[in-house]
């Protein structure tokens, strides 16, 4: 089987092995007491792999005011454990000024991740977290087969660097919608605009687990007849929300 990295297909003169100690990164980051010791016991080691630029991928830097696509990282994260993933992912991010594409692995397990940045207007030489995207956890298989398709870096057709991290964002995050609606989709949506939908569902998700525990503990026929009405209402909100998704994205 092939390795995630093969996929990415990072130009030969881009392609480095270069190893990032963890102390290095702890220094930098300055964190608590609690999150040094995550990033300690779960971080089995981090590689720059992969350094996108003019000279090694020949695609024209960005640079304007507000942001610095100068070049793009590529850093491979091998875990021990993904118990406290989220703070592992933010604080990595927070770690490189340059915008990261960072592909966490444990055993079969694999997890991408983006966040675009845009210049700190106080610290020059600082970068301010935009938002941060992720796949879900995956493994290489037939599901994932058009979005690994779309992660080939040679192939991608962009004018410049924040366009070509921008479109990689769009591609990884919505590997989020092969759990909703059954295929990576035919068409590619805007990375903002799938987040506000997947935050509607999992909030409508959030409202039908609420229903479910009060039915649960109800007594009175009344109550459990009002609750059970507002069940099947919620389960045809995220149906209704998650077919919409499949009619605009599975039809070309």
């Amino acid at each position: 089987m092939r390795n995630i990295l093969e996929y990415l297909n990072i130009p030969k003169s881009g392609k480095t092995k270069q190893r990032i100690a963890l102390k290095d990164i702890i220094e930098q980051l300055d964190p608590s007491a609690k999150e040094k010791r995550i990033l300690s016991s779960e971080i089995e080691s981090i590689y720059l792999v992969g350094v996108l630029d003019l000279d090694t991928i020949r695609i024209q830097p960005y640079i304007d005011e507000d942001y610095r696509y100068e070049s793009v990282y590529v850093i491979r994260v091998m875990l021990k454990s993904n118990l406290h993933f989220a703070t592992i992912n933010e604080r990595l991010h927070m770690a490189f000024p340059n915008p990261v594409i960072i592909v966490f692995q444990w055993e079969e397990n694999i997890v991408l991740s983006t966040a675009p940045k845009r210049i700190n207007k106080n610290v020059k030489e600082k970068s301010v977290i935009e938002s941060i995207y992720t796949t879900n956890i995956f493994i290489i298989d037939d599901k994932h087969n058009f979005l690994l398709k779309h992660l080939n870096l040679q192939t991608v057709k962009v004018l410049n660097l924040k366009e070509l991290y921008e479109t990689l964002t769009d591609y990884i995050f919505s590997e989020r919608l092969i759990e909703l609606i059954g295929e990576y989709p035919k068409q590619i949506p805007n990375t903002s605009e799938l987040k506000q939908t997947i935050k509607l569902i999992e909030s409508e998700k959030a409202h039908l687990n609420a229903h479910n525990e009060s039915y649960k503990q109800a007594s009175m026929m009344a109550e459990k007849m009002e609750l059970h009405m507002k069940i099947q209402k919620t389960q045809k909100n995220i149906e209704d929300i998650i077919l919409n998704l499949k009619e605009a994205l599975l039809h070309e």
